[in-house]
Formats: structure tokens, C-alpha cells, sequence
């Protein structure tokens, strides 16, 4: 089981000039803290990285000084996402692949063990939580209509892909409408089903300054935690 992280977009929501991977939180640039959950699990191999082109020198300078004792291999990113995905599934070689967003600094053990737990089901997992707010579509200023949130999760990673069978899904993402957001989107177009494991609502993605701002405040309280 291989693990790629995503760390190749540009993080325009988040207001910053440097490419959101690469963000600090705390004292390591927001990717690392992914690179490191993903290397204390026994059951990920190798970790690839897809880090923007121009940085792909100054990632592996990163994280060459993590002194990771397993493999971990460097790729550029492409356009879109699941072209940057792509890239780092064809550097790998498992059956299996966890895709993760780098933006997720927070996953924990127990998410990741849930999606493994149903590779002998599915050939493809995505981990979500429950939806808690309620939901309605919308047109310019006016509020449309509300939907059932019994019904609705939110999406997470790291998602789980048998290799083979993702493989073969991307040669269908240039027919798709839009670019997918995801991979399971990919999966479910080339007719698979997809499983659902149970996530953490502390797993979620930084894309705006208030989720960084967020993220930065429960790390610092993980440092005074450890302290005690």
C-alpha cells in the first residue's frame, strides 16, 4: 500500500502567495505533517509526494532532512488534480493507493486504518462524516431549497483505489464534463462502487484563512497538551 500525498495546488482561496503545501503551521510546512502521519503507519510503503514542477527540488530538499527511513519519491504536479494524481500513481507500483490532500494535516490512525479495513470489499474508499448543518441550494441572493442532511456526508481523505482499476479510470477523465474533484468521482464513472468508512471531523481540509487560522490554534494546543 502506497500513499500520495497531493500537495501541487496553488491555495488561491487561501490568500497566500506561497502554494498552499508549503504553508507553515507550526514549525513545518503543511505537507511534511502528512508525510510524517503516513510514515508512522506499518501499513503504507512508499509515500510520493506531488509537489508544484518548480518546487519539485526544494520538496525533495525538504524532505530529504525528515530522515523518513521508507521510501519517499517526489513527482511533479500537472493542470488539474487528478492529472497531479495520476502523476503519482504511475510512480507507484503497489496494488493499492491512498490519495491524500496535503491539506489534511490532522488525519489520524484510526481514519486511516477505517478505509483499509474494507479493501477486501470495495476497489474503491473514501472516509467522510456526517453533514450537521443544514443544507440548501441557492440562486444569487436567494435561498432555494433545503436538503435532507440525513442524506448527505462530507468527503475526506485519504482515499483508498485499487491501482489497476484507477489506473484505468483516468483514461476516462478527459470525457468527463468538468475535471473531478476527487478520484472516487473517476471510479464511479467507469462504473464501480464506492465504499464509505467513517471519518474524523478533525481531519478537515484548510482551504481559507479561517481554517488555517483554525488549524494553527489546535496545533498549538497539541504542543501544550504534549508539554503537560
Amino acid at each position: 500500500m502506497d500513499c500520495i500525498i497531493v500537495a501541487a495546488g496553488s491555495g488561491t482561496r487561501l490568500g497566500s502567495k506561497t502554494p498552499k503545501a508549503f504553508v507553515r503551521l507550526g514549525d513545518k510546512p503543511l505537507f511534511v505533517h502528512s508525510v510524517i502521519r503516513f510514515a508512522s503507519h506499518k501499513a503504507i510503503g512508499a509515500i510520493i509526494v506531488v509537489a508544484p514542477p518548480a518546487l519539485v527540488v526544494r520538496t525533495r530538499r525538504i524532505v530529504q532532512s525528515l530522515g523518513i527511513k521508507k521510501a519517499v519519491v517526489v513527482v511533479a504536479g500537472g493542470e488539474h488534480r487528478w492529472q497531479s494524481v495520476k502523476n503519482g500513481v504511475d510512480a507507484s507500483e503497489a496494488d493499492w493507493v491512498l490519495i491524500h490532500d496535503s491539506a489534511r494535516p490532522f488525519v489520524s490512525s484510526a481514519t486511516i486504518d477505517a478505509v483499509l479495513a474494507l479493501s477486501g470489499k470495495y476497489r474503491a474508499v473514501i472516509p467522510v462524516v456526517p453533514e450537521v448543518d443544514t443544507i440548501r441550494t441557492f440562486a444569487g441572493d436567494r435561498a432555494g431549497k433545503t436538503l435532507d442532511r440525513s442524506k448527505i456526508v462530507r468527503v475526506q481523505t485519504p482515499q483508498m483505489f485499487l491501482r489497476t482499476a484507477l489506473v484505468a479510470a483516468f483514461k476516462r477523465a478527459s470525457f468527463l464534463g468538468a475535471p473531478p474533484t476527487d478520484e472516487a468521482m473517476l471510479m464511479e464513472a467507469s462504473g464501480t462502487a464506492v465504499g464509505i468508512s467513517n471519518g474524523d471531523p478533525l481531519n478537515f481540509k484548510i482551504t481559507t484563512k479561517g481554517d488555517l487560522e483554525m488549524a494553527r490554534a489546535l496545533w498549538e494546543m497539541g504542543k501544550k497538551k504534549s508539554r503537560n
